[in-house]
């Protein structure tokens, strides 16, 4: 079962959290929508319930501490769009949209080596539906606030153990409250990509198998009552 956490957000938080989803876009490393994703549907995030409502008490700890709040690129993903960037990494064709793709997320390697990397796995724990890409926003203006990186930008800086020489000390402080409040509500974080969090880690899954339901506007507002 999955539902929208951002209507769930409107019901449990004092502000709703925001979504964006990259894959949903052309604004992706890949430079297009990804299979399993409805075009241009970005205020549609889908996590099943137990992560859902963890994530909102996230979001209700950032607003009362820091008056921040969440911002989702990407929560449940379609098994079908993992083996979509499978089988674009194994694409040599290159196009000059994807060159410039390539400069702004992966500009040090070469596509074929994002999954040899642990920048993408071929069993993501976002087909378990526990998994979310996100990072802060100011509330008071809706703004992303600096992280010290993009997201999905596939290099070293990205990582957890980046320091604030590395990424600036405003970045660096953002990228602790993110990780300190999600771990209190059991969002585990992944070492490679400071805006990756799995609620409970595998042991969190509230499924058994990997779901491939698309992502269409159909699915918008469902929430468990």
């Amino acid at each position: 079962m999955l539902i929208d956490v951002v209507k769930l957000s409107e019901k449990l938080c004092s502000f709703p959290i925001k979504s964006e989803l990259k894959y949903a876009t052309t604004k992706n490393f890949v430079g297009r929508v990804i299979n399993g994703y409805e075009p241009d549907l970005t205020s549609l995030a889908l996590l099943t319930p137990k992560a859902a409502r963890k994530l909102c008490a996230v979001q209700n700890a950032l607003i009362q501490q820091y008056h921040f709040g969440l911002l989702i690129y990407d929560a449940y993903r379609p098994k079908r769009a993992v083996q979509d960037f499978l089988h674009w990494t194994k694409q040599d064709v290159v196009n000059q949209y994807e060159l410039e793709r390539k400069e702004k997320h992966y500009p040090r390697i070469h596509k074929n080596q994002l999954f040899k990397l642990g920048y993408l796995s071929e069993d993501s724990n976002h087909c378990y539906g526990n998994t979310v890409d996100l990072v802060l926003i100011d509330i008071a203006t809706n703004k992303a606030l600096d992280m010290g990186a993009r997201f999905d930008y596939m290099d070293t800086i990205s990582r957890t153990t980046a320091t604030s020489h590395e990424i600036g000390e405003h970045a660096f402080q953002h990228r602790k409250i993110l990780s300190d409040v999600m771990n209190k509500f059991d969002f585990q974080p992944y070492i490679e990509e400071f805006w990756h969090f799995c609620h409970g880690g595998m042991k969190g899954r509230e499924v058994s198998e990997p779901m491939d339901i698309e992502i269409t506007s159909l699915m918008k507002g469902i929430v468990l009552e």
